[in-house]
């Protein structure tokens, strides 16, 4: 089946992979001659090779060769520039690659939703707060999302709680995304936008370390930065003193947000020792991990730095979600866990009204368009 890819944007993506002709005819096994009438618009792509040059080689989502012309998506490592050079050199492929989605999901945005200048949302509405005290922009915060200490106890479990948080956070505006990493170390990352700044987390980290890469991607949003969470904090030595500061800024939002300070000074009271069933009873409580209680009362001098590091190497796995807990069995449903509701629900209201086709709407979703009818039925 033909495709009838844009001619533009299929040269385009070529060339920012730095690709010539000869290589990716070798690589795909094409003539080359083929790859020039796909370019000049003369003939177009199969949908199969399509997908493998979209997926294996260009690194961008099928819906962007749809785009009336290029897409303005940047290099990775131009966007996430604030990171030192060491921790470039230990991001993988892969990672570079999810980051090229998180932008080509952006472009969807702007395709599915016009440059609308909304002001209804988080990132604008607390726009003059990002310079508040940690404890009174966490409060600010809450108040927004409407997801009171009450309401976050009575989660039933840790999933619920993550999706409960992800909703919120897309109820205000910032579209979440996951997928799994190929690198489990690398927990997410943020990508900015005037009007569509996006959240990515990686699937394969356990649902805890996951609300906390939520959380601490928000704080990102808020103070206006690009960031990538990694589960090892050492690049932090790495980067500039102002950068130095945002991150460990970003890890005391999503620290007092997840668990306020009163709460840490409530369930302290007439508590002088600490054990693994005092964490693991306020882990599950308020559904957050272990090692962000640790971190908390290591903040106020609760526990010593050998007592943090004894606890963070004893917990360490904690970061990485147990293959009983893998989604896989259903398609749709990982499909859906991957792409967010809130992405599929625009994707689908602009599918039914008319504006996109369903080949289109397929490639905003990044499925094969025979799957659109039963997707649709997931959605509430």
């Amino acid at each position: 089946m033909k495709t009838y890819a844009n001619a533009k944007i299929l040269k385009w993506a070529r060339e920012r992979k730095q690709f010539s002709i000869p290589l990716i005819a070798k690589k795909i096994r094409k003539p080359e001659n083929e790859i020039i009438s796909w370019e000049d618009g003369t003939d177009s792509p199969s949908y199969a090779i399509l997908e493998r040059l979209a997926y294996q080689y260009y690194k961008v989502p099928l819906a962007v060769f749809y785009f009336p012309d290029p897409p303005n998506i940047e290099n990775p490592k131009t966007k996430m520039r604030r990171l030192p050079d060491y921790e470039f050199e230990r991001i993988s492929p892969d990672t570079l690659h999810m980051i090229n989605f998180g932008l080509g999901y952006q472009q969807s945005l702007i395709r599915l939703l016009g440059l609308t200048n909304n002001d209804n949302t988080i990132f604008k509405a607390l726009k003059n707060e990002h310079k508040s005290h940690i404890h009174s922009l966490c409060s600010l915060v809450r108040q927004y999302l409407g997801i009171t200490i009450e309401q976050q106890i009575k989660f039933t479990s840790f999933e619920s709680a993550f999706k409960a948080w992800r909703h919120a956070i897309e109820l205000g505006g910032i579209y979440t995304f996951k997928d799994s990493f190929e690198d489990k170390f690398i927990s997410g990352f943020s990508l900015i936008h005037p009007e569509y700044p996006i959240i990515f987390i990686n699937n394969s980290n356990s649902f805890t370390r996951q609300i906390f890469t939520l959380i601490h991607e928000l704080a990102h949003i808020l103070f206006g930065v690009n960031g990538i969470s990694d589960i090892d904090d050492r690049y932090f030595e790495m980067m500039s003193q102002k950068d130095k500061e945002i991150e460990i800024k970003c890890n005391r939002f999503a620290g007092e947000f997840l668990v306020p300070i009163e709460i840490i000074q409530s369930e302290l009271r007439g508590i002088n020792n600490f054990d693994d069933m005092f964490f693991t009873r306020f882990s599950r409580k308020y559904k957050i991990s272990r090692i962000v209680i640790l971190r908390r009362l290591l903040d106020i001098d609760k526990i010593t730095n050998n007592e943090y590091d004894f606890y963070v190497n004893k917990w360490n796995r904690e970061y990485f979600r147990p293959k009983h807990e893998k989604s896989g069995g259903d398609y749709y449903l990982t499909r859906l866990a991957y792409i967010g509701e809130g992405f599929a629900k625009l994707a689908y209201t602009n599918y039914r009204s008319g504006k996109i086709s369903n080949v289109e709407l397929g490639q905003h979703l990044n499925i094969n368009s025979k799957h659109i009818a039963k997707l649709g039925t997931y959605l509430k």
